[in-house]
């Protein structure tokens, strides 16, 4: 149609204005945009307009895909740091200015309002394209940006671990004057990330930044103090120079690995743990105790759990057969008669306490054999 072949003439010969006054009025309205040069905000303003151009000549919005310019926008933008809120709405400044532009010239030359309308609809719908395609870009360039973060803090977290410092580590804020614990814990993988920020949260202390990353299945990291408690099971090594985070390291793999046999939650350390640290330290020993004071229940088949039940419950409650009786709702003689057959089937002596130390090790750790 002729008319709105003229429309769209004198449309394009007014761009080079139009550009300049929504450049102004975006910087007017949003003042993120105080960041971006001048000079880029009109050649991107001119590339939106170009785009729009070209759709109510084609008469169709472009699909989202196609729109090249709004992802070189969303590149130029995100480098600056400006919110895609913000990158949206200075986008519809320009819609806005082309479309009412688009209306004056229509009615000045008298287009016709259905093609006034169909433009109308145009010029909205490629901004509907162009707010698709800027926050697919945007979160492209976030999702980038996070991997390329995680890779670099397991980096650095490997590297402080195996007894180096590299320089990367003060400059994410390790305190080298500070004491540091390692943490390892391994969370369900949709899980990992948000671990992984409570753990360095709040194990940063005033003095210095905790530093925790995800790295394959495990979360892994050195904290300043101790963080919060969590519904998984977390091995913390103690606190020591960054020097000998290796040694740390060792035993939080140690707490983690006996948290998880005990089915334990929270941070888990040489303070909860205490001595069953050392003697899973010791395998030897502990199939030791276990031949000794597991494996002769076998042939008890299901009676072995009573029994055991038994032996538990005198030791928690003070070596007391009425208080052990009580706590398993028994007769205070079938604790006595339990007891009896335990020592009977192992040969322990329940007044050595050697013997003592050997029941309460298996008790509470198993049989080092099994899961």
């Amino acid at each position: 149609m002729a008319e709105l072949s003229a429309v769209l003439a004198a449309l394009e010969e007014s761009l080079p204005a139009l550009a300049e006054a929504t450049a102004r009025q975006i910087f007017a309205e949003l003042t993120t945009y105080a960041r971006v040069e001048p000079a880029a905000l009109e050649s991107a303003v001119a590339r939106n307009l170009q785009t729009s151009l070209i759709a109510l000549r084609e008469g169709r919005v472009p699909a989202p895909g196609s729109l090249y310019g709004a992802s070189q926008t969303a590149l130029e933008r995100y480098a600056t740091g400006l919110p895609i809120e913000d990158v949206v709405r200075g986008f519809r400044i320009s819609i806005s200015m082309i479309h009412e532009r688009f209306v004056d010239l229509g009615i000045a030359m008298e287009l016709p309002a259905g093609e006034v309308v169909a433009g109308s609809k145009i010029l909205w719908g490629v901004g509907d394209s162009f707010t698709t395609r800027i926050i697919t870009s945007y979160h492209d360039l976030q999702v980038d940006a996070a991997l390329r973060d995680a890779r670099h803090r397991a980096t650095v977290v490997r590297a402080l671990l195996a007894g180096r410092l590299p320089e990367e580590a003060v400059l994410s804020g390790i305190n080298l004057h500070t004491p540091y614990a390692v943490i390892r814990c391994e969370p369900a993988e949709t899980a990992a990330e948000p671990i992984r920020r409570t753990l360095e949260r709040t194990g940063s202390s005033f003095q210095a930044k905790a530093l925790v990353a995800v790295d394959g299945t495990a979360v892994i990291g050195v904290v300043a103090q101790r963080p919060a408690p969590l519904g998984i099971p977390v091995g913390m090594g103690p606190f020591v120079g960054v020097d000998e985070l290796a040694r740390s390291d060792r035993i939080a793999g140690e707490a983690l690995g006996l948290a998880q046999r005990l089915g334990r939650t929270g941070v888990q350390s040489v303070h909860e743990l205490g001595w069953r640290l050392a003697a899973v330290s010791r395998p030897d020993a502990w199939v030791y105790y276990a031949d000794r004071f597991l494996v002769p229940l076998a042939a008890e088949e299901n009676f072995a759990d009573e029994i055991l039940a038994a032996v538990r419950a005198w030791l928690h409650h003070g070596q007391s057969a009425q208080r052990a009786a009580d706590r398993l709702v028994v007769h205070v003689n079938t604790v006595r008669y339990r007891l009896r057959r335990f020592t009977e089937l192992t040969g322990a002596n329940l007044s050595d306490p050697d013997d003592l130390i050997g029941i309460q090790w298996v008790l509470e750790l198993g049989d080092p054999r099994t899961a």
